[in-house]
């Protein structure tokens, strides 16, 4: 091969490497998976967001109020705050809108023994 095809080939190679990584490492940052975000919260919110306990429930709640609820852990939490300040606290707005989707968007199922 003549050296300038040579050069013109790892040229090529190498901008095709830094294209290829920065397309993909914005869509890394573009994208996440809110269930992963949401799995976090079963530790206190139960499966799916269905609580068995008295820590409320989320699943099949308002999205604008879980939402509402979210910004304000995280920008102004209320005197009886436990961890919520600190889970929310490095989650982007957008990521906290996907969370409260999520959760609205799971249907509620009555609780064992209790009749609708």
């Amino acid at each position: 091969m003549k050296p300038f095809t040579t050069f013109l080939c790892k040229v090529a190679g190498s901008l095709l490497l830094v294209f290829s990584t920065t397309a993909l490492a914005q869509s890394t940052t573009r994208t996440f998976d809110v269930s992963v975000l949401a799995a976090a919260c079963a530790n206190c919110h139960g499966p799916a967001g269905r609580s068995t306990t008295a820590i409320p429930s989320l699943a099949g709640q308002p999205e604008a109020l879980l939402r509402q609820q979210l910004l304000a852990f995280k920008t102004d939490p209320p005197a009886y705050t436990t961890v919520m300040d600190r889970l929310v606290a490095d989650l982007s707005e957008a990521q906290l809108a996907a969370v409260a989707r999520y959760f609205s968007q799971i249907e509620i199922t009555p609780k064992a023994g209790v009749t609708p």
